[in-house]
């Protein structure tokens, strides 16, 4: 079967399956059906290339099969005609970030029916090492669970950032395929955004010991507090602008296409308890800190310990 439907929130797990679907084949076609008509991407894959090369045609967010509204005007019984018809050369792809499909729609049956349908669930930061030693050991590379779950500590919990690290780490290893610790700290880059996030985390949560333990990673490494202060306050701000929209009546969906940010971020920062008026006033207090340490009145690193003791 040469055709395909994946769907997630996570485009970056989507993105993985897509190239290895699309392993070997050097004719890739992508198509924005958000924007293009499936009728295009579907008379490009009916055509044989001269050369006899299969081709892999990419239709992105594929929104026609979920509950999310679309102005562009498919013809889907052209896709139920060809997903009906299984002699296809060509490969076909219908991606959609979504985590869920809009089962009421006959399309969405037809292609449940006719193509091999992908969910990539979000992954569990408690899986994360799991699935760290998985990609490695599918690539043919020894790595330990120990050393996996150094690799995520170093690297970041982001799984985007982590594929791309363990990408770097296969052609660093090639010869050996042996991964160690001291491997890990000679080619990967160590995940400063994201022990940002943990910091932030750690705030909101008024846990004081991962606060600390965030911060002294952070300063271990020679991340400068002025941009601690900078990065934190654009996480607070986020958070701000997240609680002010729910106030609002927003739903978490319209406050992720206003902001422009993944959703995940906005769940995360709804979850939160602090109140408005609290978050405008570390603002603030961060606002201040940042004007004193520029104009020197303030140390930096006092300055920066003194914020995160009384916040």
């Amino acid at each position: 079967m040469n055709t395909y439907l994946i769907y997630g929130t996570d485009y970056s797990l989507i993105k993985r399956e897509i190239d290895n679907i699309a392993s070997g084949i050097t004719d890739v076609v992508k198509y924005d059906l958000s924007v293009d008509k499936i009728d295009e991407l579907l008379d490009d894959a009916s055509c044989i290339s001269l050369f006899g090369d299969k081709k892999v045609l990419i239709g992105e967010n594929a929104l026609f099969l979920t509950a999310t509204t679309n102005n562009v005007n498919h013809n889907l019984d052209y896709l139920s005609s060809y997903l009906e018809d299984e002699n296809h050369d060509n490969v076909v792809i219908l991606t959609v970030e979504s985590d869920k499909l809009d089962e009421r729609k006959k399309i969405v049956k037809t292609l449940k029916k006719n193509v091999t349908v992908i969910k990539k669930e979000v992954i569990d930061e408690k899986d994360l090492s799991s699935f760290v030693l998985s990609e490695f050991k599918a690539k043919g590379y020894d790595i330990d669970y120990k050393t996996a779950n150094y690799f995520v500590n170093y690297v970041g919990k982001n799984v985007d950032i982590l594929i791309s690290e363990i990408r770097k780490m296969i052609i660093y290893k090639a010869d050996d395929k042996n991964i160690l610790l001291h491997d890990i700290n000679e080619i990967s880059c160590k995940g400063f955004k994201d022990n940002i996030f943990d910091l932030t985390d750690g705030i909101m949560k008024k846990d004081y010991k991962k606060i600390f333990e965030c911060y002294k990673d952070l300063i271990t490494v020679g991340e400068e507090p002025i941009k601690i202060i900078a990065l934190l306050a654009n996480q607070f701000l986020l958070t701000y602008q997240v609680k002010l929209l729910s106030s609002n009546g927003k739903t978490s969906k319209e406050i992720a296409e206003v902001l422009k940010v993944h959703p995940y971020r906005v769940k995360l920062a709804l979850e939160t308890d602090y109140l408005i008026s609290e978050l405008s006033d570390i603002l603030k207090k961060l606002h201040d800190l940042d004007f004193g340490i520029k104009s020197g009145n303030i140390d930096k690193t006092f300055g920066l310990e003194n914020f995160l003791l009384h916040i």
